[in-house]
This record gives structure tokens, sequence and C-alpha cells, in this order.
């Protein structure tokens, strides 16, 4: 691949060691791809000394082989921060529901127009096909098992999560906020997905162990990211950086940071390229 980077620095480039990006809307384009552009900047990213991370909703059987199209060592925060593991795919850390509190997800979910999906350990679970999903997984080829939820164990639950229109999942929202809320973490990642982890999860929760873990500070960690469920991790790192395509809720809450271009336009490649090798 042709290298197309300048070389010329910046004081940014001097202060940050990790680089953090999540995937869908940030890394990806709008086909759930990465493009040359983009593999090339972490590539060059790695080999001028930095470490780069994904943090995404996605599983980690998913997220591992699109991990491996960038052709990098790299450490990945999964399932929102559920999970983070080590750049030899070692599980790190690991925050699964309480069964009893599944169950409770379920029963109020199963009286909404909704698709429930479960992350248990290395599986994805699903009671009835949905070829959309299936589409945005094309990449890494990673597929649900479909099963009766009545039937299974609801120990090792990672993450539920739900999709519909945006007014149906409101609704569920307010319910599950309604008893759960302060026993699990219930956030949209777009307005078209509802998700729920056990209660602490999240993309800063596991940002703050990696932080602790390989002695790097805040102010030296640049994150990219577009949903409601990058905020925390934005507004925690030292440099966070909201896509132009993020909605304007979470614009709106974290207006005081810097603006990548949109995921179409190789947004966090071309920030990259502005801060740490300008022409």
């Amino acid at each position: 691949m042709q290298n197309t980077l300048c070389t010329s620095s910046s004081s940014l480039k001097n202060q940050i060691k990790l680089v953090v990006s999540d995937l869908d809307g940030t890394l990806l384009n709008s086909q759930h791809q990465l493009t040359d552009k983009t593999i090339e900047t972490v590539q060059r990213l790695v080999k001028d000394g930095f470490q780069f991370m994904l943090a995404t909703g996605r599983h980690y059987q998913d997220v591992h082989v699109i991990a491996q199209q960038l052709g990098v060592e790299m450490g990945l925060i999964t399932s929102n921060g559920a999970r983070v593991h080590g750049q030899c795919g070692t599980l790190l850390y690991e925050s699964q529901m309480p069964s009893n509190l599944v169950e409770q997800v379920l029963d109020i979910s199963k009286n909404f127009a909704v698709h429930r999906n479960l992350y248990q350990q290395d599986y994805w679970l699903v009671e009835e096909p949905h070829d959309v999903l299936l589409s945005i997984h094309h990449a890494s080829g990673f597929k649900y098992q479909l099963c009766d939820f009545s039937d299974i164990d609801l120990n090792h639950i990672d993450k539920i999560y739900f999709t519909a229109e945006h007014d149906v999942l409101v609704e569920l929202e307010t319910a599950l906020k309604n008893i759960l809320a302060n026993q699990l973490y219930i956030t949209f990642t777009s307005p078209q997905y509802l998700e729920v982890m056990n209660l602490g999860v999240s993309k800063a929760k596991a940002l703050q162990f990696i932080e602790q873990q390989r002695g790097i500070e805040l102010n030296q960690i640049m994150a990219f990211g577009d949903g409601m469920n990058d905020k925390e991790m934005l507004k925690l790192a030292g440099h966070g950086v909201v896509m132009d395509n993020a909605c304007q809720k979470v614009k709106g809450f974290l207006a005081d940071l810097p603006r990548a271009a949109s995921n179409d336009e190789e947004g966090v490649a071309s920030y990259l390229h502005e801060q740490f090798w300008q022409c």
C-alpha cells in the first residue's frame, strides 16, 4: 500500500500515547467497512510508536476479525466496556449482568415490538432472524444463533441489545429505567439501538482500567466517537474528538470538544493526518 502520509509533527503528537476509536459511525464508513486510508493511517500511527485500541459495542468475536484487517497489535474494548482484551486476545476484564436482572429485562421487553439480542460469552443469541443485522457484520462473518430465550441459561450475559423504530425503543427505555435504572447501565448507541449492560459498565470505565493497567495518564489519550455510548469516554479522555456525523444530542453534550469530519469522509484518518503529520 502506497504511503501518502506527511512526516511533520505537532505538540499534540508529542503528548498523546494512546489513540482509542469507536467503530460504527467512527472508524468504519456507513457501509461498515475500513477504507485503505484508514488502515494506512492506523498502521503508520503504530509504526510511529503510538498505542491504538478499538472501543465498541460489538462483540469480541466480531471485533477481533476487524482488528486483524488493520494489521497492527492492539487491545480491544468490546460490548460497550463489558469486556477488555489485551493485545494477544487475553481477557483482562469482564463485567457480566446478574442472571436475575437479565430475566427482568427479558420479561419487561417481551411485550415490545423489538428484536432482542444477547451476548453470552463467545455467542450472539437471537430469537428470530434479522438480515439487516447480519449484513452489518458481513466483514467479520460473525453470525447469531437462533434459540428460545426461555430455554437458555441466563448466566454469563455481557450485553443485551434491542433494535426497532426509535419511538418504540424510547418507550422500552422508559420501562426499563423505571425499574432497573439503579441496577443496570441502559443507553442508546444510535436511534435504532438500545443496549443494556451491568451497572458500572461503560467505555469510559474500561478506559480507566486501561489507563491504570498501562500506566498512561488521561491527558495522554485521544479518543474518537459518535454515539451516546461514547460520550463518557470522550469526556474522560484528555483529547476527545466528536465525529461530524454524531447526533445533535452527542454534539450538544460535548460542545466543547473538537470535531472530526464524518466517518464517510474518513474523519479519524484525516484528523490524525492534520494533528500528527501536517503537510
